[in-house]
């Protein structure tokens, strides 16, 4: 795990740049933004999210959702890799919004 998140089985926590949790709601804007970007026609809700943080690594929870929700694309795409790409532009969302160095 990297040593600026810490996850647990009930609450995923990412640190930002000043040390401090990024909000939630930042962090569900910065996948529904990365999903847009990449042309992924999928959005998930606060209820989706918090269910998907039970996962402890965010690259994996993401390969789960592909692979439960949407598995028609890993016909074209490897799971590791959709989710790596969703994963940066997340983190490149959060460095605009001021969250990530």
């Amino acid at each position: 795990m990297n040593p600026a998140q810490h996850e647990s089985r009930h609450a995923a926590i990412t640190v930002g740049a000043d040390n401090q949790p990024i909000p939630r709601e930042t962090q569900l804007a910065a996948y529904n933004a990365a999903f847009i970007e990449l042309g992924l026609r999928f959005r998930w809700d606060a209820a989706m999210y918090e269910w998907l943080c039970g996962i402890e690594c965010e690259k994996g929870r993401v390969a789960r959702y592909i692979e439960e929700h949407h598995p028609h694309l890993l016909a074209a795409y490897d799971a590791a890799f959709l989710s790596g790409l969703i994963f940066e532009k997340k983190n490149e969302y959060l460095r605009a919004v001021g969250h990530l160095n």
